[in-house]
């Protein structure tokens, strides 16, 4: 098998697999109408592996061909000051590049949010997914390819999409052609060094099959800029797309990161310390909840509670995750006005970030524990 990123042949992926989990949902962002739809929904298996030359981390199990975005995809979270805010950070920084003014394309743009709120902003941009269901005249429902060569796109976007190509590299070299060896490029991922930092285990999970830390993702290319977003829990790499490095020949079959490969690999084998300590919590805490329906609260579930035996309900924002179940688990996912109906004395929210916007929601129930991750 190879490496998705730096090509290296390996004759046995065993004595590299670090972490693993069976029975995920193989789309934590899918929501079901019925109980029953979600607990018979598909699961996959994540075994995050690294790699022995260029220390990249993914998922050797991840399989593509049972992956389908639809309708039933929700992950949208723009319902919260605080992910807005990080997206008018992301603006301003594009702005400050001097791209407003020139063409730009997202690909993988999805429900088109973050697309429109660049339009808003006056940038001259154009989407392409596949999976799009709205109306936007922007945004084209194909892959991105040599055929559309001719918008030669000053800029390139791919946020939170690299994570989910089963061959990074390739599909940034299939880019560099379709936009004639030209361009920049803005990438956003999720960081792996925060998720180890936190031993996050509900961030692993099958939809994610690359896993980047600061300088697995700024080995790519010969020079770059490279910063933090969202409280730490993403990173960015800008750069020319001419400055894509042919990773056969720059790692050439030695290992330069060794201690690094070690750390990964040590961090990854103490999340078993952070799952046991949340199920005793589940256990220990009354009548609890958890608030986001999305990828971390789904398989933070599915491992922790996978029966509904400790957490009530789920508290989601999003109307149309509301009054939907979590994928293989069948919790309920409710509005936050319904939260009296369900007798919680605890709620445990999955992403930090929001944890004050909801205490100030919070502060109508004086008796709420309300907890983070």
């Amino acid at each position: 098998m190879k490496c998705p990123l730096c090509k290296c042949n390996h004759n046995s992926l065993d004595d590299f697999s670090v972490y693993q989990c069976t029975q995920l949902p193989i789309f934590q962002n899918k929501v079901f109408g019925s109980q029953t739809e979600a607990i018979q929904t598909l699961t996959g298996k994540v075994t995050l592996t690294i790699c022995s030359t260029c220390s990249f981390v993914f998922n050797s199990d991840f399989d593509i061909q049972i992956m389908d975005y639809n309708e039933e995809y929700q992950n949208e979270q723009a319902y919260s000051s605080y992910f807005q805010n990080y997206l008018e950070e992301i603006v301003n920084l594009l702005e400050n590049k001097g791209f407003r003014c020139k063409k730009v394309v997202e690909i993988g743009c999805g429900k088109g949010y973050f697309l429109e709120k660049l339009m808003s902003a006056g940038f001259d941009i154009i989407g392409f997914d596949p999976a799009y269901e709205g109306h936007n005249p922007n945004i084209i429902k194909d892959f991105f390819s040599r055929k559309y060569s001719n918008l030669g796109a000053e800029l390139i976007i791919l946020r939170h999409t690299l994570e989910h190509i089963p061959n990074p590299y390739d599909f940034l070299n299939a880019i560099i052609k379709a936009n004639n060896y030209k361009g920049a490029i803005y990438i956003e991922v999720p960081s792996l060094e925060w998720i180890l930092r936190k031993q996050a285990f509900w961030d692993l999970y099958h939809e994610h099959c690359n896993y980047f830390t600061m300088q697995t993702l700024g080995s790519i290319f010969s020079r770059s800029e490279q910063g933090l977003l969202f409280n730490g829990q993403y990173q960015f790499i800008m750069a020319n797309l001419s400055d894509l490095k042919n990773l056969q020949k720059a790692w050439g079959g030695y290992h330069p990161q060794q201690q690094a490969k070690r750390a990964v690999k040590n961090s990854l084998k103490i999340l078993g310390e952070k799952l046991n300590f949340y199920k005793k919590y589940v256990r220990e805490n009354g009548n609890i909840a958890i608030w986001g329906a999305g990828a971390k609260g789904s398989t933070f579930l599915n491992i922790i509670d996978p029966k509904r035996k400790f957490v009530k309900c789920v508290i989601d924002k999003n109307p149309k995750k509301q009054e939907k179940f979590i994928a293989k688990t069948g919790h309920k996912i409710i509005c936050p006005n319904e939260l009296p109906y369900f007798d919680i004395d605890t709620i445990l929210v999955m992403n930090e970030n929001y944890l004050n916007e909801i205490r100030s929601i919070g502060h109508n129930h004086k008796d709420l524990k309300i907890e983070s991750l």
